[in-house]
């Protein structure tokens, strides 16, 4: 329950640019697509003539001049109530996209600042869930591999300061000591090893 409070969004403008630009590129499409089908019945219609009554008189005149008042009205209308109602559609919809983009960048910060134990927790409802879990498998591995090459530096260092306490003393503990330092430098160096860097690269 306290999770779920945890990742409860109020404000619905995360990324507000994203958002915009998502929105705003939808409401110019179906503003294009109305001048379009505009467009393609004048020229349907052209050359055509109608008769009808307005009002009381019988008026003739061009099918596209007749019908163009109108359509222009009707074609207005529909564009107000789809983008209205689009816009608000659109919104919710890029919401699902902007608030998981939003964890990521909060969640690689923790992450770029080395802390390998962070996870990406999204709502269940959001987009990009096998994304996160994905990066969430790369942080437990890096945690798993950085923390057992702290612990064979840490025995490392321990094994050498000891070493340093008797190499006068024992040459015999100091000899194993010795071997017990190569053996955890060995793995220290398979553990990094793992890693593919420039510098492995470049061997």
């Amino acid at each position: 329950m306290g999770d779920r409070a945890q990742y409860k969004r109020k404000n619905i403008f995360i990324k507000k640019g994203f958002q915009t630009n998502f929105s705003i590129k939808f409401l110019i499409l179906i503003v294009i697509e109305s001048l379009m089908v505009s467009g393609l019945f004048s020229y349907l219609l052209r050359g055509t003539v109608i008769t009808g009554y307005t009002g009381t008189e019988l008026v003739m005149a061009r099918t596209g001049e007749y019908f163009m008042p109108k359509m222009l009205l009707a074609n207005l209308a529909v564009i107000v109530i789809t983008a209205s109602a689009g816009f608000f559609i659109l919104l919710l919809v890029s919401h699902k996209i902007a608030g998981p983009l939003y964890r990521f960048e909060k969640s690689l910060e923790e992450t770029g600042k080395g802390d390998l134990t962070h996870r990406f927790n999204l709502r269940t409802d959001d987009q990009m869930g096998l994304l996160a879990e994905r990066l969430n498998g790369f942080n437990s591995l890096m945690d798993a591999s950085i923390a057992k090459m702290q612990d064979d530096i840490a025995g490392l260092e321990a094994t050498l300061v000891e070493l340093n306490g008797s190499a006068g003393k024992d040459r015999g503990r100091a000899g194993s000591l010795i071997d017990e330092a190569l053996h955890k430098a060995r793995d220290l160096k398979t553990s990094a090893g793992f890693f593919k860097t420039t510098r492995s690269k470049g061997r």
